[in-house]
């Protein structure tokens, strides 16, 4: 069974299935994503982030979703691991851009109100030297203000060593866009790094929301994180709000925004994300 394949099923929950499907690697999986980018398989799901006093919407982060011919729909984390080819990489972020931008345009023509958009983009394109000319190329093209965007990149070793150097960001910056760091407190994400690295926001990983507030300790913990993000005046987002009870807790910290599906689903349209907030 190829990579792709076996993701689904695990994710699905189900056992074997296509089990002669030719095994697959990160380059088979690379060419074929960027197949699909080309035959229109992919699209953008958009899920609200909101104050978790007030509800106020914050942003709306933009997540890719495929929509695979055999498969079905799959999550970025059954293909993630193809984005280490940076070519792949680079065409999905563009994907996304062009996708989110054109969604925006239609808001605007129609006279909404439009709101800000995160994109997950890789580590790895803060090396390309055409980012910053891309985004301004793209939201141009489609009469979009580049402020409205904000990129996420999860916390990784090289994310915290890249958004720590401004040759880096520099482009980015210039143009107003907003920089995130994903998924913090998941996999590599030493507190050292919040004192280097030239961020916007942190979005703390749901494995710190489990237990809370159930467990005295995780409620320990959370609230030592939020207390020394303030003091770093990050903004922070709290992901994987799914219950009343872990929300109900976080209300009472006037500057923490929330995303989960207690707060809002994603959604495939961009205006009935909005329109659930």
């Amino acid at each position: 069974m190829d990579r792709v394949g076996s993701a689904a099923l695990s994710l699905s929950g189900h056992g074997a299935a296509n089990e002669a499907a030719p095994s697959g690697s990160d380059e088979k999986l690379a060419q074929r994503i960027r197949r699909g980018l080309r035959a229109g398989e992919f699209g953008v799901a958009f899920q609200p982030v909101v104050h978790a006093q007030s509800l106020k919407l914050l942003n709306v982060e933009c997540l890719l979703r495929w929509q695979h011919p055999e498969y079905g729909l799959l999550l970025p984390e059954c293909f993630v691991s193809a984005f280490e080819d940076r070519d792949t990489a680079r065409e999905v972020s563009e994907f996304m851009l062009e996708s989110v931008c054109l969604q925006l345009a239609e808001m605007r023509r129609t006279g909404q109100a439009l709101p800000a958009a995160a994109i997950n983009i890789q580590p790895s394109q803060l090396l390309d030297a055409t980012l910053g000319s891309t985004v301004r190329a793209t939201t141009q093209r489609h009469g979009i203000d580049p402020t409205l965007l904000e990129f996420e990149l999860v916390a990784t070793e090289d994310a915290s060593t890249l958004l720590s150097t401004q040759e880096f960001t520099r482009s980015l910056r210039q143009l107003g866009v907003r920089l995130a760091l994903n998924d913090f407190g998941s996999g590599y994400s030493p507190l050292a790094m919040l004192g280097t690295v030239q961020i916007d926001t942190v979005k703390l990983a749901r494995g710190f929301l489990t237990r809370v507030p159930a467990s005295p300790r995780d409620c320990v913990v959370m609230t030592g994180l939020l207390d020394m993000l303030d003091k770093l005046e990050m903004r922070v987002v709290v992901e994987g709000v799914e219950s009343e009870a872990q929300l109900r807790w976080l209300r009472q910290r006037p500057k923490v925004y929330v995303q989960g599906y207690h707060v809002a689903r994603p959604q495939a349209r961009l205006a009935d994300a909005l329109a659930m907030n």
